[in-house]
C-alpha cells in the first residue's frame, strides 16, 4: 500500500505550491471568462444581419402545392434572402456535407393531398450546424404556407357545401370539414449536429478545461523528472517500495490532482458564467474522468522515459501548445475543415473537447460512451507501457 503514501505526498506538494494552484485553478476560470466574452460574435451569438443563403429542394410531391411552394413562395417571394435550387436527395446530401448549401428541404410524396385534407404533412428540413436562424426562417415559411393552403381549401369546401345544402335543402348531405387548429408540417434535422450550437462560454469552458488538465499532467511529470535529478528516484528504487507501487502512486497523484481541478472548472464555470455542460451529468463526469485517466497514464509514461527536466520543460511547453492549438482550445474547431477535426482525434485533448461539445449540444452518455472508452484505453495502454519501460530501467539499475 506504499503507493497511497506516494500519491498523498505528490498531492501535498502541488497543494502547497501557490504558483501551481494559481496556474492550474484560477487561470482557467479567468481565461474562460475573457475568451467567452471576447469571442461571442465568433460563435454567432450576436449576429444581426442575415446573409443570403442557399436552399436545396427535393420535391417528391405529385400535386400543385409542392411546385407553388418551390417556385412562387421560395424562389420568387424570398429572392432577396434565399437562393433555391432543385436537386435530388443524393446531390442534396453531398452539397450539405460540403456546406455548399445551408439547408436541404424535402417535400414528401402526397404533400398537396395531405395539406388540402387538413391532415398535415411531415416536411423534412436538413441543415448545417451554423444555420439555426436560416432553418427557422424556412420552417416558418412552410408553416404559414401550409396553414394558409389548408384554410383556403377548407373555406372552398365550406362554400361548396353551403351551395349544395341550399340546393338540396338538407343538413345531412355531407360530413364536417376539418380545419387544423395547429398544423405541424415540419420535421427538422441538423446534419452532423442534432441539437443547439454551443455558446462561446461553453466552448471555451471545455477548450480551456482540457488544455489546463493536460498542463496539470505535465506538472506531475516535471515533478517525477525532478526527483530523478535529485536522486530521490534512485533512493526509491533501492527502497522496499515495489515498482508497481511507485507507478501507481505517481499515477494516482496526478489523477487525484487533475480530478479535483476538473470538478473546480465544472462548478466554477457553471456558477460564475452559467455554463451548461450538458443535460447528461453522468456523461460529463464519465468523459471528464476518462480524459483525466488518459492524460495521467500518458504523464506517467513520459515521466519514466524522460530523464532531464530542462529538456522536458521545453519539449512539453511546445507540445502542449501544439496539441491545444490543433485540438481546438485556442482556435474554434468550426474554423477547421472536417477532415482536420477527424484527424486530430488521435490527441486525447481534441477527442475530449469534441465529445464535451456533443454533450453540451444535447448528447447523452450512450452517444459518447465510445469516446470515453477510447480515452480509458489510451490511459491503460500508457500505464502498461510505463510498467514495461520501468521494468527495463530497474533491471539496468541492478545490473
Amino acid at each position: 500500500m506504499g503507493f497511497w503514501w506516494l500519491a498523498v505526498k505528490d498531492a501535498k506538494i502541488i497543494g502547497r505550491d501557490r504558483k501551481a494552484l494559481l496556474t492550474l485553478v484560477f487561470m482557467p476560470i479567468l481565461l474562460i471568462g475573457i475568451l467567452g466574452a471576447a469571442f461571442g460574435n465568433l460563435m454567432g451569438e450576436e449576429e444581426t444581419a442575415i446573409e443570403r443563403f442557399k436552399v436545396g429542394i427535393v420535391n417528391h410531391d405529385e400535386g400543385k402545392l409542392g411546385t407553388i411552394l418551390e417556385d412562387e413562395v421560395i424562389n420568387k417571394g424570398l429572392t432577396d434572402l434565399v437562393s433555391a435550387i432543385s436537386m435530388d436527395r443524393k446531390q442534396m446530401d453531398e452539397q450539405l456535407k460540403e456546406q455548399k448549401i445551408s439547408i436541404g428541404l424535402i417535400l414528401p410524396a402526397g404533400f398537396t393531398e395531405s395539406v388540402l385534407s387538413g391532415e398535415g404533412s411531415e416536411v423534412e428540413i436538413i441543415s448545417i450546424p451554423s444555420a439555426a436562424v436560416q432553418t427557422a426562417i424556412i420552417e416558418n415559411v412552410i408553416m404559414e404556407f401550409s396553414q394558409s393552403a389548408a384554410v383556403d381549401a377548407a373555406g372552398t369546401a365550406v362554400a361548396a357545401e353551403a351551395a349544395a345544402m341550399e340546393e338540396r335543402q338538407t343538413l345531412d348531405a355531407r360530413g364536417p370539414v376539418k380545419v387544423p387548429s395547429s398544423f405541424k408540417a415540419v420535421k427538422e434535422i441538423a446534419i452532423q449536429e442534432k441539437h443547439e450550437p454551443v455558446s462561446s462560454f461553453q466552448y471555451y469552458a471545455a477548450g480551456m478545461g482540457v488544455m489546463f488538465l493536460m498542463m496539470t499532467a505535465v506538472t506531475g511529470v516535471s515533478a517525477m523528472i525532478e526527483e530523478k535529478e535529485h536522486d530521490v528516484y534512485g533512493r526509491l528504487l533501492v527502497s522496499s517500495l515495489a515498482g508497481r507501487d511507485y507507478l501507481l502512486g505517481k499515477f494516482i497523484g496526478i489523477l487525484f490532482t487533475s480530478s479535483i481541478q476538473f470538478f473546480i472548472i465544472i462548478l466554477g464555470t457553471h456558477l460564475l458564467f452559467s455554463v451548461e455542460w450538458g443535460e447528461s451529468a453522468a456523461g460529463v463526469i464519465f468523459v471528464g474522468l476518462a480524459y483525466v485517466f488518459s492524460v495521467s497514464g500518458l504523464g506517467v509514461l513520459l515521466g519514466i522515459l524522460v530523464n532531464t527536466e530542462k529538456a522536458f520543460s521545453a519539449a512539453a511547453m511546445l507540445g502542449t501548445q501544439i496539441m491545444a492549438a490543433v485540438g481546438g482550445s485556442m482556435v474554434p474547431l468550426y474554423m477547421f475543415p472536417d477532415w482536420v477535426n477527424e484527424v486530430v482525434k488521435i490527441f486525447p485533448n481534441a477527442l475530449t473537447l469534441q465529445t464535451f461539445l456533443e454533450l453540451m449540444s444535447g448528447a447523452g452518455l450512450p452517444e459518447v460512451a465510445n469516446e470515453a472508452i477510447i480515452l480509458v484505453s489510451i490511459g491503460t495502454v500508457s500505464l502498461l507501457a510505463a510498467w514495461f519501460a520501468f521494468s527495463l530501467k530497474r533491471r539496468s539499475w541492478y545490473a
